[in-house]
C-alpha cells in the first residue's frame, strides 16, 4: 500500500512510500481510508520535535480486517462505515491507504453522512468533549441539563475555529446555555448553532480585548461564568478569556481549558480563581498526560479517559444518525495522498478560514 510520510524540515514536505498494509492487533480494526482529516497538529508537532512521521489521525473508511478481541465484542463487520481516532505519533496513521485505530475510539459512520464529512470529526470532536465533560464536568449529551436547571453559561473563543464550533455542537446536545461564542471573520456557520432564546451569542473579537470583555459581561445579564474553553490558546488568548470568569467558590470552581502544550498558564494577570486546566486529547488512548505536560488533570479521572472515550464515539453514532450532531465545513483538497503536502502547508500559512481540510485517499 501507500503510505504518506511528512517531514518539518528543510521545509514542509510529504513523501510517498510503498509498505506492507498493517495486521491489527487484538483490540484495533485495520481501515481502508476512503478520507483522511488533517489538524494543526500534523505539521505543528512535527516541527517541535523535528520528525518524520505519518501523522494523520483522523480516519474514515471501510473496516477491512480486525483484532481477536474486536471479533469477540461482535460490534464491526467487515464492510462497515466507519470514522476513527487514531493514536497521535503511533505507526500505521490516517495518510496511507489502510491505516489502524483501537476498537474503542471508532464509529460507524451513518447513511447519508459522507466519508468526506466523517473525517472532519474524530479528534477534534474528543478534544471538545474530554475539555468540557471530562475536565470540567459540565454534563454530557447523554445525560444533559434538565430543563428546569440553573442556566450554565460556557464562554468559547475562537468559536469559528472546528474546537470551538464541535463545543458549541456538543454543549447543545447537552442543553448548556447561554453559550457566549467569541470569534471574528469565518463565523458564518455558527449562526445556525446558536440558541438566542436561551441566550446563546456571538461576540466578534476584533472590536477589541475590553471591548470584548465589556460585551462577554453584557450579555451575561448578570449571571456568574464559571466555564469556558480557548480553543486558540495562542499568545495570550486565554489571559482576557479567564478574566471573563467569576472567581471559584465553595460551591463552584471556574474552569478555563486550554489546548496548547507549549505554554505555561503562569502568568500573574490570570483572572484570580481561576482553574486554567490543559486538554490533551491522547489521554483518550493513554490514560495519561505525557511527562513534562502542563496544567494537568487529575490522574485518577484522566485514568479513565478511554473508557469515556468508548462511550463517546457509540454517541456520536447515534448523534449523527438522529441529527443532533454534524461534521464541520471541508474542503477537498486534490491529489490524494500527493495532496497532503499541500493542504498541510496550506493549513500552516492559515488558509482553513472555519474549514477543515480533507484528503480523499481511496474509493469506496
Amino acid at each position: 500500500m501507500k503510505e504518506a510520510i511528512v517531514h518539518p524540515t528543510p521545509e514542509l514536505h510529504t513523501t510517498i512510500h510503498e509498505v506492507p498494509i498493517p495486521e491489527p492487533g487484538p483490540d484495533e480494526l485495520v481501515i481502508q481510508v476512503i478520507v483522511a482529516g488533517s489538524n494543526p497538529k500534523d505539521w505543528d508537532h512535527l516541527t517541535s520535535i523535528n520528525k518524520s512521521l505519518n501523522s494523520g489521525d483522523d480516519i474514515a473508511g471501510i473496516v477491512r480486517s480486525f483484532g481477536s478481541n474486536v471479533v469477540k465484542r461482535k460490534e464491526f463487520r467487515i464492510g462497515d462505515r466507519v470514522a476513527a481516532f487514531h493514536p497521535m505519533m503511533a505507526p500505521h496513521g490516517a495518510f496511507a491507504e489502510y491505516a489502524v485505530a483501537p476498537q474503542h475510539t471508532v464509529f460507524k459512520v451513518p447513511d447519508g453522512i459522507s466519508f468526506e464529512e466523517a473525517a472532519t470529526i474524530p479528534l477534534v470532536t474528543t478534544t471538545a468533549a474530554i475539555s468540557l465533560f471530562r475536565r470540567q464536568y459540565l454534563p454530557a449529551p447523554w445525560s444533559p441539563s434538565s430543563s428546569t436547571a440553573p442556566p450554565i453559561p460556557l464562554i468559547i473563543y475562537g468559536a469559528s475555529s472546528s474546537l470551538g464550533t464541535f463545543a458549541i455542537k456538543l454543549a447543545r446536545a447537552s442543553n448548556i446555555h447561554p453559550i457566549i461564542a467569541i470569534s471574528g471573520s469565518s463565523s458564518s456557520h455558527l449562526a445556525p448553532l446558536l440558541d438566542k432564546p436561551k441566550g446563546d451569542v456571538l461576540i466578534d473579537y476584533r472590536i477589541g480585548v475590553e471591548e470584548m470583555k465589556k460585551a462577554v459581561k453584557e450579555n451575561l445579564n448578570g449571571l456568574e461564568a464559571h466555564h469556558a474553553l480557548d480553543a486558540i490558546s495562542s499568545k495570550g488568548t486565554w489571559i482576557p478569556v479567564s478574566q471573563m470568569l467569576s472567581p471559584s467558590t465553595k460551591k463552584e470552581t471556574s474552569y478555563l481549558s486550554v489546548v496548547s502544550g507549549a505554554n505555561k498558564y503562569d502568568e500573574e494577570a490570570i483572572g484570580k480563581g481561576v482553574e486554567v486546566v490543559y486538554t490533551y486529547c491522547g489521554t483518550v488512548h493513554s490514560g495519561s498526560y505525557r511527562p513534562g505536560m502542563p496544567k494537568q488533570g487529575n490522574v485518577e479521572e484522566v485514568r479513565n479517559d478511554p473508557e469515556f472515550g468508548y462511550l463517546l464515539f457509540r454517541y456520536l453514532s447515534r448523534m449523527l444518525a438522529d441529527g443532533r450532531f454534524s461534521g464541520h465545513p471541508f474542503v477537498v483538497v486534490g491529489d490524494g495522498l500527493e495532496g497532503i503536502g499541500k493542504g498541510l502547508n496550506m493549513l500552516k500559512e492559515g488558509k482553513a478560514r472555519g474549514n477543515k481540510f480533507v484528503f480523499k485517499v481511496g474509493e469506496e
